[in-house]
């Protein structure tokens, strides 16, 4: 792996990617945290999560297709400054006290819409910056980028919105955070993730990347016939066909616990809610990271295997969000996180090594974006439905969808599709 950053292409795409998603991850605790002070609801929490989604989630296939006529490098050009922009915009809003929910609604609503170009790009990428025979440990490397900011980014945004460490367990008498106690750490922690994204275009400007495949001819087919060719290749690949099924039943039942249901259930258990939420998410990042380092130094698992064993592995990190409920103290949610994120990682990176060498260069950006939709695209109706659900009862609620999420990812690796390899695709030179 140490070899890759020999590359300077890669070096640099790997420096912005870093500073990235350390800032993304501050803003990860700081978005629900605002809105939590803001209203006090989970639910409304949930809707915002939902506005954000739902454009990313329609416009992902096209964001794709944008994506193969021109180039990933380009679209997160466009995208990385775009971000710049709306994130500044809302910590001067949050820090001037002109922010209010209507507002934090429509900023949700852009945010989702440049999302949509952003995440087929970044995640088809890699494969203009490295041969094929180094995409496991390219892979390896961005997924212990990514949880490496898991461990700082909440870690970060704790500090940076609370000011200090205090860990007593939650006293509704005294311990109700008021927006105002918390505005100006909200706004520090938004202009930090501002400057890591103008930090991320900055280095992406000095990438040189390969040229992937195209369409022989780039008149002929509208964006739509483009994206139902992807769309095709996947549903007739069995076992591509059933990993993304069954991701999308995954984080439909664990994304939206995660970002809306455990900032609750810490705001609820905890006087400094945001640290404590921060240190479990950093707990899974700790974890996440040891394992993508594991997933870029253990041999390729046999394409056979792949599906079984994520699937097996998802199936805990399902049951984990059940666990926390049950062992109140939030030392044990670190713990369940931490081998949570071990596994996730490990596996993760053998997966999309693996739907990377497999899928056409031509078809890369869409089949991403049809990836991503699977892991994202059921969001916003989640988030909606698990925010109501919280606020109806948070502690059965999350009980409930960890049960369901355990059944679906065991169903899925008991699966004869799960056994079914698919043929790499060739290089091209």
């Amino acid at each position: 792996m140490l070899q890759l950053f020999g590359d300077r292409n890669f070096l640099f795409f790997w420096m912005g990617q870093f500073i990235s998603v350390v800032g993304a991850h501050v803003s990860l605790i700081a978005f629900p945290w605002l809105i939590l002070q803001m209203t006090g609801s989970p639910a409304m929490t949930g809707f915002v999560y939902a506005v954000q989604g739902l454009p990313r989630a329609v416009l992902l296939l096209a964001g794709g297709a944008v994506v193969d006529r021109t180039s990933p490098r380009a679209v997160m050009l466009v995208t990385n400054i775009l971000r710049f922009f709306l994130v500044t915009a809302l910590g001067y809003m949050v820090l001037t006290n002109r922010i209010n929910v209507p507002l934090v609604f429509v900023m949700a609503l852009a945010f989702g819409l440049v999302d949509a170009f952003f995440y087929p790009a970044n995640n088809a990428v890699l494969p203009s910056l490295v041969s094929k025979d180094q995409l496991q440990a390219g892979n390896a490397v961005t997924q212990m980028t990514i949880y490496l900011s898991v461990i700082l980014g909440p870690m970060l945004a704790g500090l940076v919105i609370a000011g200090q460490i205090t860990m007593g367990t939650h006293d509704p008498a005294t311990a109700a955070s008021s927006f105002e106690q918390d505005r100006i750490g909200l706004a520090r922690a938004f202009f930090l993730d501002g400057g890591a994204f103008l930090i991320s275009f900055i280095s992406l400007l000095f990438v040189r990347a390969r040229p992937l495949e195209k369409e022989g001819d780039t008149e002929g087919p509208s964006m739509l016939r483009e994206v139902k060719e992807a769309l095709r290749w996947v549903w007739n690949n069995p076992s591509v066909r059933l990993g993304f099924l069954g991701i999308a039943s995954l984080e439909f039942f664990y994304q939206a616990p995660i970002f809306v249901g455990l900032p609750a259930l810490a705001k609820a258990r905890f006087d400094e809610g945001a640290l404590v939420y921060g240190l479990e998410l950093a707990a899974y990042g700790a974890g996440a990271f040891i394992g993508s380092m594991a997933g870029g130094v253990v041999k390729n698992i046999p394409a056979r295997f792949i599906l079984r064993f994520m699937f097996w592995i998802f199936a805990y990190s399902g049951a984990s969000l059940g666990l926390i409920v049950l062992f109140e103290p939030y030392q044990w949610a670190m713990a369940f996180f931490f081998v949570a994120g071990l596994g996730d990682s490990f596996m993760w990176v053998h997966f999309t090594t693996w739907l990377q060498r497999i899928t056409p260069e031509k078809l890369l950006g869409r089949v991403m974006s049809i990836f991503m939709v699977m892991a994202i695209g059921l969001l916003p109706i989640a988030n909606a439905v698990m925010g109501l659900a919280f606020e109806w009862n948070l502690e059965g609620a999350l009980l409930i969808t960890s049960a369901i999420m355990v059944i679906c990812c065991v169903a899925a690796a008991l699966h004869p599709d799960a056994r079914r390899a698919v043929p790499e695709a060739p290089q091209e030179s």
